[in-house]
């Protein structure tokens, strides 16, 4: 048997219903997705969880830090270090002189995809059909110094 059928097979559900299919948003792969979590095929969870570790360890033991010395430091690119600022998994620091921008107005936001002016102006049924959910609505800075850092404590 396939390893995609395997896996397929493996998500079946109590009730014999399979997850919906989804496409992985890192390698563009289909794959069953269960209703929790960011959509990543197994295979690119497990490498996902990896990379994430790895910048957050280096926060951790280097305190604040530019995006730009934890991409050189871990190995990590640019573009996953702002994809997980994206998602709301990093905050940059209130005193940073760099923010990433809101989707919609182009406001200075430190982490997430909106503002809060914009995410209040989105219905449910559009926030629900767009899939955002809180993790991805980020405060505006108050202050322009400093350096990114993690939210959680998760390993």
């Amino acid at each position: 048997m396939k390893d995609s059928y395997k896996i397929i097979a493996a998500k079946i559900s109590e009730g014999g219903k399979i997850g919906e299919a989804k496409m992985c948003v890192r390698c563009k792969r289909m794959f069953t997705y269960l209703g929790f979590g960011h959509y990543y095929c197994p295979m690119c969870k497990k490498a996902d969880e990896e990379d994430f570790a790895k910048v957050k360890n280096y926060i951790y033991d280097h305190g604040t830090a530019p995006a730009m010395e934890v991409s050189e430091k871990t190995g990590i690119s640019l573009e996953r270090i702002n994809h997980y600022l994206r998602e709301g998994r990093l905050e940059i620091p209130e005193n940073s002189p760099i923010f990433i921008k809101c989707e919609m107005c182009n406001i200075d936001i430190r982490s997430g995809r909106l503002c809060p002016d914009c995410a209040s102006k989105l219905t449910h049924a559009m926030r629900e059909k767009m899939d955002f959910d809180d993790e991805q609505i980020g405060p505006v800075p108050k202050k322009m110094t400093g350096k990114m850092r993690f939210l959680t404590k998760e390993k």
